[in-house]
């Protein structure tokens, strides 16, 4: 009795998941979606081209303009570069990804190959070989570079039909658009803008978080359709974010070729093997010494944050992330410098994800610390249409500039350092906190230590710019934290730009 009930309760629900129902809205909306997808399919080559594509190989080149990433906070911006090479066997789930970029004083040379469910990341600057995580090169981490061509996109969206719904009509460059909707397997909500006349796909748009504006679009637009065989391609790449150009690339795409599948042989000569990181590392506060914090992963993955305790108050050194980050670094300030208000802020430099979290700082009362071209940034950003404490309890930041080169805070015993050490490649103004007592230098972004044993590889730029700094001012320096990386000496800061140039 029992399994005959089990049996129908399975019929019962692949009946309802077959059989969307179409006199309810949500039924009239997943009808309409799929008609306008289907006419893109056929628009685009029809479903058995899509469905025929076992390889793709791809190519985007171009520059980029990341938004809140440059060396200055406005216009005009000197653009990076970026070159990417992809291969996807969609048949094996095989991927092989070489990236080449420039950009704000940092250049990389990455390779990822995952095939037979293991991957590798090569990054060629440092000669190392990183394993991947096996719950990272199942077939969903792959969906992200689906959304690369609209090809790939349209044949998601008829392998997720059941979640496709319909928005309605908008503008885009001038032209009607049929806009559709539908969940990837990713998760990734994904909203498809289909040209009324052509049924090309116009473009696709996620939604995030800025930190200036609040909830935004992040659109990649398709343009210059050609053909590939049986299939339209775009050839032409646009990215833009909260409605800024951010990346245009130009795209060249091959389906099926016949010596895709020797790329996956990679070969791994010369590289160093490196134990992968945690997919989550553990929260820690590190005590570099008496009074003085560094908070690693508080407040997200990868981004710390440092508190310095005087006799009246607390000093903090960057507000990364976002409002629920620096909550819980607010949190962690209190329980480990407790009955001491946080009366100062300071940012290293202006790029999103090291201020993303300020807001919480300026609702729990904090000033803030830094160069006097940030504060029309920082002031959007204030006001920015988030849901957060500030937003609760609105106030106008307050600020101290480092004017100059150099602003000292000190208590009559602690002295802390603000000092500008730009002009530098990645930033124009760019702040490192040093305490001359304790010869600690905090920073953000000039100079990187792994968690794992990867080697720091060959000085960026900016890391080389940051040491003349350090030379020319005559820091002397026994810790150096960052905002991202572990805790270094000043012996492995000085041994990773030996090459370039010596400290003492």
């Amino acid at each position: 009795m029992r399994k005959y009930f089990l049996i129908l309760l399975l019929l019962c629900s692949g009946l309802a998941t077959s059989a969307e129902p179409t006199n309810t809205l949500t039924g009239r909306s997943q009808m309409k979606a799929r008609d306008v997808i289907d006419a893109a399919v056929t628009a685009i080559g029809g479903a058995e081209a899509l469905r025929g594509i076992e390889t793709l190989e791809l190519r985007l080149q171009g520059e980029t303009w990341p938004r809140l990433q440059m060396p200055t906070p406005t216009p005009p911006f000197q653009a990076g570069t970026f070159d990417e090479s992809l291969v996807l066997d969609l048949k094996d789930n095989q991927l092989y990804l070489e990236q080449r970029f420039t950009g704000a004083g940092f250049e990389g040379h990455n390779t990822v190959v995952i095939k037979a469910g293991e991957g590798t990341t090569y990054d060629h600057r440092a000669h190392t070989a990183t394993a991947i995580p096996a719950e990272q090169t199942s077939q969903q981490q792959f969906v992200q570079y689906y959304r690369r061509l609209p090809n790939l996109i349209l044949r998601q969206a008829l392998d997720n039909a059941n979640s496709l719904r319909y928005l309605g009509e908008d503008t885009f460059d001038g032209r009607r658009q049929q806009v559709v909707t539908f969940v990837m397997p990713d998760t990734q909500q994904v909203a498809l803008y289909i040209d009324a006349r052509t049924s090309l796909v116009s473009k696709y748009e996620l939604v995030f978080t800025d930190p200036l504006r609040g909830q935004q679009a992040s659109e990649i637009m398709f343009s210059d359709y050609s053909k590939a065989g049986n299939l339209q391609v775009p050839q032409t790449w646009t990215w833009r974010f909260a409605g800024d150009v951010v990346a245009k690339y130009k795209v060249k795409a091959d389906f099926n070729a016949p010596g895709a599948a020797k790329s996956f042989d990679f070969a791994a000569e010369g590289f160093k093997k490196i134990a992968p990181l945690p997919l989550v590392q553990k929260e820690q506060v590190e005590k570099l010494a008496d009074g003085v914090f560094v908070m690693h992963h508080v407040a997200g993955q990868g981004y710390n944050t440092m508190a310095i305790e005087f006799k009246d108050y607390v000093f903090v050194v960057e507000a990364p992330v976002s409002s629920d980050g620096a909550d819980k670094i607010i949190k962690r300030i209190k329980e480990t410098i407790p009955g001491k208000p946080i009366r100062y802020v300071a940012v290293t430099h202006h790029h999103s994800d090291h201020i993303g979290g300020l807001r919480s700082f300026i609702a729990e009362g904090a000033t803030i610390v830094t160069t006097q071209s940030n504060r029309k940034t920082l002031e959007m950003m204030a006001t920015a249409p988030q849901n957060d404490r500030l937003a609760k309890n609105p106030r106008k930041p307050e600020f101290v500039f480092v004017d100059g080169s150099q602003r000292t805070f000190t208590d009559g015993d602690r002295v802390v350092e603000m000092i500008d050490i730009g002009p530098n490649p990645h930033a124009r103004e760019m702040l490192i906190a040093y305490l001359p007592k304790q010869r600690i230098v905090f920073q953000g972004d000039m100079f990187f230590l792994p968690y794992n044993d990867a080697p720091v590889g060959p000085p960026q730029e900016a890391t080389i710019a940051f040491a003349r700094k350090v030379k020319e001012k005559g820091l002397a320096i026994d810790q150096i934290a960052g905002v991202h990386g572990r805790t270094g000496t000043g012996a492995e800061f000085q041994r990773a730009v030996s090459e370039k140039l010596v400290l003492n």
